[in-house]
């Protein structure tokens, strides 16, 4: 998946897709080894950033993160939640982060497949909660 498809898929989330997911984070916090995996992507989008990025890309990797976090809080007013709230916040932090990263052309690919891996199981496993709380 590359950036255009995600922020697009970001567009079609409903209310109810956004606590999904936001439930679905919060379940993965419980997890060492997904944090652990998690701070591994993140430190390697950061070092990307200060070692082997050019100005303009790293500029163009935060800008891409900040679009993508409004994105998610502009279609979270539009589905009618009202705003501020923890779940969007909480989505849209984690879609910036994988937005920046995914607008890297220098990310190794394990870890772009962790940044959409952690996004996957965070949809998934907040449909289970979902389910078991009915």
């Amino acid at each position: 998946m590359d950036l255009a498809s995600f922020t697009e898929a970001l567009r079609h989330l409903s209310a109810e897709d956004i606590r999904i997911c936001a439930a679905g984070l919060d379940a993965q916090e419980t997890s060492v080894a997904d944090e652990v995996a998690q701070w591994q992507a993140e430190l390697t989008i950061g070092r990307l950033l200060h070692s082997r990025c050019t100005r303009a890309e790293t500029q163009r990797a935060n800008a891409d993160a900040h679009r993508t976090a409004r994105l998610v809080v502009d279609v979270a007013r539009r589905r009618g939640i009202d705003l501020p709230d923890s779940d969007v916040t909480r989505v849209a932090r984690a879609a910036a982060g994988i937005a920046r990263g995914l607008s890297l052309q220098a990310l190794p690919d394990r870890f772009r497949e962790l940044l959409l891996a952690r996004w996957a199981r965070a949809v998934e496993a907040g449909a289970r909660r979902e389910i078991s709380a009915a």
